[in-house]
């Protein structure tokens, strides 16, 4: 069974297979907002891991989301994301 990640911007939603591409993909967004110049609220971004046993889900806000990055080596140490880790997930 495949642990299902979602991604929360607001009122969008995206499934995702794991964290680290949920991880790269709230990353993404960041930046895009970020280079077109538009307001970027960190506040709307989660990300929700699997259901546990009890069926509830852990939230991860934007900046626990890039610690827990950070600690599985998907930043680079200057904060870009590290593509040679993403290879081997």
């Amino acid at each position: 069974m495949n642990a299902n990640w979602i991604l929360k911007n607001g009122s969008q939603v995206v499934d995702c297979a794991s964290f680290p591409f949920a991880y790269r993909t709230m990353f993404n967004m960041v930046r895009k907002g970020i280079a077109d110049k538009k307001p970027v609220n960190l506040n709307n971004l989660s990300i929700l891991g699997p259901k546990n046993l009890r069926g509830d889900r852990r939230t991860y806000s934007y900046q626990a989301a890039t610690e827990l990055a950070t600690e599985q080596g998907l930043l680079t140490p200057e904060g870009q994301i590290n593509s040679r880790e993403f290879k081997k997930k």
